[in-house]
């Protein structure tokens, strides 16, 4: 019986694991997909603003946009997407693939903790049945 609660606790283990790291890929991937989305989506507005003549009036009147631009062409810089930008066509289908593995794992660790708790109550039940006495001490401990 503990051999087998141990068992499922390593699996538990291991799925949550797992389910961080996907979470954490998900998390990275919708700030990449966000960030290349404005970069394209504000690049010609960028570059409007590198030829015009007047630059504070046009940043005056364009300030967020150039703003958000910029900080997203920092953020993929630091992210090591130079060059030509990733398709985000590609990361939003490989976000959807995550997002369906999440879900797997999440039912999974579901019955993974749904089975340890049943296993547990067992285990106590046998305990109790087997070792009466310790069952009385602790009792009169609370």
């Amino acid at each position: 019986m503990e051999q087998k609660i141990a068992a499922l606790q390593g699996e538990n283990e291991q799925i949550a694991a797992t389910l961080k790291d996907v979470e954490r890929r998900l998390s990275d991937m919708a700030l990449l997909i966000k960030n290349i989305t404005t970069y394209k989506e504000l690049k010609p507005l960028y570059d409007e603003y590198k030829k015009s003549r007047d630059k504070e009036k046009y940043l005056r009147g364009h300030e967020s946009e150039i703003i958000l631009f910029e900080a997203a062409a920092k953020a993929l810089k630091a992210s090591g997407a130079s060059g030509k930008l990733p398709d985000p066509a590609k990361f939003k289908t490989e976000y959807k693939r995550l997002t369906a593995e999440k879900d797997a794992l999440y039912t999974e660790y579901g019955k993974l903790k749904k089975q340890l708790r049943e296993y547990d109550a067992v285990k106590q039940n046998i305990d109790s049945i087997l070792h009466p006495a310790r069952g009385r001490e602790q009792e009169k401990a609370l």
